[in-house]
């Protein structure tokens, strides 16, 4: 099990909700591409054929690989699978878009935190396989948090970065497609509430323009996915802070839900069309139903 790396890295696991017992989950995990493969790799085979015998580092194994680039001695010495990469192999990028928008920080645990989480749990799947591994946020803007991250001492500064996230802004998803290209080609996966207009049609391209497969994480709170709300009410946009005056019934609340339905189904049409994968969310479902519901999908194996 890759450990955190110290009383900071131990203490940014906890608050992402990243106990040993999920660790130990996550261990036997890895993220699956869909990208045409030929020739040999580090995690993914490369579309070049490789022929180089030139030694450049370790891995653990994964189901699938060949077993004669396992290095027994290492075995012998550790118990522990290893495969040898050589410099003609190549690995994947796995790059988390973070939508910190002040809407994100809604919820109880907030869907931002959620985010956070979740985004520690693929780095560290990623991390643990010698994939590369880095996380970006957006809202007006996009950032790279970290840069790309490789090996399990890296998983440390990984959840650091994400256990400080803090939510402020307005959500714009032309943001990503702006930073795309600043990114490597891999899995890219977009974690948001989706509710802002326009959505991320524009963004999905510029990511498919820039190698990167996309996969789509809606996170909402349980007050937004079961609204429990009564009488009149001002309720105030987190984001505009624009307020409105309204007297919730159980018609209006029957109305809320058939709008939502209707963008979740919008969101479903739009990922289809872009060759993506989308699961759904709710930010109190804890770290383990989240990634068992990643799997589910496919975005973890």
């Amino acid at each position: 099990m890759i450990t955190p790396g110290g009383s900071a890295g131990a203490a940014a696991a906890q608050t992402l909700g990243l106990t040993p017992d999920v660790l130990a989950l996550l261990e036997r995990m890895t993220l699956p591409s869909r990208r045409p493969v030929m020739g040999d790799a580090g995690q993914r085979r490369s579309r070049r054929t490789g022929g180089s015998l030139e030694f450049a580092d370790f891995r653990a194994y994964v189901p699938g690989d060949d077993f004669r680039r396992v290095d027994w001695n290492a075995y012998a010495r550790h118990e522990r699978l290893i495969i040898r990469l050589h410099s003609a192999d190549e690995d994947v990028t796995l790059t988390v878009w973070i939508d910190t928008s002040a809407s994100m920080t809604y919820g109880e645990p907030s869907k931002l935190r959620a985010a956070a989480s979740l985004a520690g749990a693929l780095g560290y799947v990623a991390l643990g396989t010698y994939d590369r591994a880095c996380v970006a946020t957006f809202a007006s803007e996009a950032r790279m948090l970290t840069p790309r991250l490789r090996g399990r001492a890296a998983t440390r500064r990984l959840w650091t970065a994400l256990a400080g996230l803090d939510g402020s802004g307005r959500t714009d998803f032309g943001a990503i497609g702006r930073a795309a290209t600043r990114a490597a080609p891999g899995i890219a996966v977009v974690i948001s509430d989706f509710l802002s207009d326009p959505g991320p049609e524009a963004a999905l391209a510029a990511l498919r323009r820039a190698g990167q497969e996309p996969v789509l994480v809606r996170l909402l709170s349980r007050q937004e996915m079961e609204p429990d709300l009564r009488g009149d009410l001002r309720l105030v946009d987190a984001e505009t802070r624009a307020a409105v005056e309204v007297t919730v019934t159980p018609a209006s609340i029957v109305a809320y839900r058939r709008r939502l339905a209707d963008r979740t189904n919008a969101l479903r049409a739009l990922a289809t069309r872009h060759r993506a994968r989308l699961v759904d969310l709710v930010s109190d479902a804890g770290i383990v139903e989240s990634v068992r519901a990643c799997r589910t999908t496919g975005i973890m194996r």
